[in-house]
């Protein structure tokens, strides 16, 4: 039966993010979305929590769902993201890793609000959370968007050209942990671990070294990706036995709203798709 329910798997998206953190649709949105563009599988891959799994519809078939989220972690100072797929979202461990992230991300947004403060531009933490919405995780996006609104800026790229990017004047890191600690949470959870977007590490080589750490895939397609990435990522997938994911790292804003339905997975990729969902229902049946 499972073989079967994976075998039309075909138009994917596995890297999706609501308003649970920085996207702009509210979880049950993205699935109707979702539902209505005829998607057979889709993750919903928010930053550091899986709160948006709590609002999505009980019945969501045809679609199928593979449970996720993106976590941050930190190797050799850079910033590094990982997919966690298929987790026991009731795992100690992993619940706690979120909460710390939570805390830490509304410590980081007051440090950022002060440099702004500096810099001449006034900002609140309400009008910070009002954006990051119920689940309260805020994320730069959120900071950005305050700032749009007030007219210290004309977009949010241009805050974080400016302001808060990666050490740009008001930037300031939030806590991380290490890419291994990270991987060893995941498994733990019963989940997968799949390096997302490699190709905007700063060292794409991180990748092997990640290999060693326990890495089940690599996010080989994303929109960032040039063609000879993904053919790389691909080979280093497939020589060291790993899962190739694709996604469009839909976020829901105006410049890749277009990207929801549109990830050119090839049949290698979907093929390797539909044996990490089938992994997925086997461990959880």
């Amino acid at each position: 039966m499972i073989v079967k329910e994976i075998n039309d798997i075909r138009r994917i998206n596995l890297h999706l993010h609501t308003r649970a953190s920085d996207g702009m649709l509210t979880p049950a949105q993205l699935v109707k979305q979702a539902q209505n563009i005829g998607l057979d599988l889709i993750s919903i891959t928010d930053h550091d929590t899986m709160d948006a799994y709590k609002q999505i519809p009980e019945d969501y078939a045809p679609l199928r769902i593979l449970p996720g989220m993106e976590i941050s972690s930190m190797h050799q100072g850079n910033d590094v993201h990982i997919l966690a797929y298929g987790c026991d979202f009731k795992n100690e461990a992993l619940i706690e890793l979120s909460e710390n992230y939570l805390v830490g991300r509304r410590d980081r947004a007051l440090k950022m609000i002060e440099l702004l403060s500096e810099l001449g531009m006034d900002i609140e933490i309400d009008e910070v959370l009002a954006m990051a919405g119920s689940g309260e995780l805020i994320a730069r996006p959120h900071i950005a968007q305050v700032l749009v609104h007030h007219g210290y800026v004309r977009t949010k790229n241009e805050a974080f050209e400016k302001y808060i990017g990666n050490f740009k004047p008001a930037f300031a890191p939030k806590p991380e942990f290490s890419v291994p600690d990270v991987i060893s949470v995941i498994h733990g959870a019963g989940g997968f671990a799949v390096v997302a977007h490699p190709g905007k590490l700063t060292n794409p080589d991180y990748v092997e070294e990640f290999i060693t750490f326990g890495l089940d895939g690599i996010e080989v397609w994303h929109p960032d990706h040039y063609q000879y990435q993904v053919n790389e990522f691909i080979d280093i997938a497939q020589n060291n036995g790993l899962y190739m994911t694709a996604g469009s790292d839909f976020h829901g804003e105006n410049k890749d709203s277009v990207l929801y339905d549109n990830v050119p997975a090839s049949e290698l990729i979907l093929e390797s798709v539909r044996k990490l969902y089938q992994e997925y229902k086997c461990r959880n049946r």
